[in-house]
């Protein structure tokens, strides 16, 4: 049986932000199986960034092509999400800021009236439909809830959170939780996660560790460096070797097999960066 080829980009031109490809975004993307791959729970993400990103700054030199791709895939993206009931809020951001985009700059874009008003309804309808939904009410049927778990579990769960929001959230739901989104092992977690040891070491300095208010030491890294690192399920990288962009889980078939693996992380900016527009 003959195996698909795996999703890969060639011949990426340049170093760092002179990165270049020369194929057409819409090439790229096909390539690069964001059809198939925007769907996927570990992509999704990844996707939604880059298609608001594409529309918010590209937008009036994208082809009529690339705007119904990309207002084809949000609408797959808003069945998706409110199928597994995952990734709402953050859809529900991109379409107010893509909808908002497609309205206020209407007459820079590429293509007829007609087909521009249609993308704006097409985004339309996907934003009524995310303002719309709820979140379905989990039924009593004897199993564990998350409330079931001993502490230390609870404390492990939400140390993976990158968002200090995800866990603010989390301390409304009930005061058990509230406790347990506080204590300190979280927030320590989460400073090590956005800021790097000198940053941290600028506020903690000589304190003993025990005494460290960690929601202190990030708030104060927070206000200095005014940015939080993104992590995604996935992320298209390029390879050092063979200088193609894959998806970094995905793999791709290098023909620099006789060396070390070594990729450089693509954020979606980056990535947009890269195409040819």
């Amino acid at each position: 049986m003959q195996l698909l080829p795996l999703p890969f980009l060639r011949n990426i031109q340049g170093t760092g932000q002179q990165r270049k490809t020369n194929e057409s975004v819409s090439s790229a993307l096909e390539k690069l199986q964001f059809e198939e791959y925007a769907n996927q729970y570990r992509q999704f993400m990844y996707c939604l960034e880059f298609y608001r990103s594409l529309i918010k700054h590209k937008s009036h030199r994208i082809s009529g092509t690339v705007q119904k791709h990309v207002c084809n895939m949000l609408e797959q993206m808003t069945s998706t999400a409110i199928s597994l009931e995952l990734f709402v809020p953050s859809l529900k951001q991109t379409l107010r800021d893509v909808h908002d985009c497609l309205r206020d700059k209407e007459q820079e874009m590429i293509g007829s009236k007609a087909m521009r008003r249609k993308h704006q309804d097409m985004v339309s309808n996907c934003l009524v439909r995310v303002s719309n939904f709820q979140y379905t009410q989990k039924e009593e049927d004897g199993t564990l809830s998350l409330m079931d778990l001993p502490k230390e579990c609870l404390i492990n769960i939400l140390k993976k959170l990158e968002k200090p929001r995800d866990i603010i959230n989390v301390a409304l739901t009930c005061s058990t939780l509230e406790v347990i989104a506080m204590d300190t092992e979280v927030w320590e977690s989460m400073c090590f996660h956005h800021f790097s040891d000198k940053e941290i070491c600028d506020y903690v300095g000589h304190m003993e560790l025990y005494s460290v208010n960690w929601v202190e030491v990030f708030k104060f890294c927070l206000k200095k460096s005014k940015v939080l690192k993104t992590c995604y399920g996935d992320e298209l990288v390029v390879c050092n070797n063979c200088r193609g962009v894959c998806w970094r889980r995905v793999g791709h078939d290098c023909i620099s097999n006789e060396v070390l693996p070594s990729f450089t992380a693509l954020s979606p900016a980056d990535f947009l960066n890269l195409l040819n527009l």
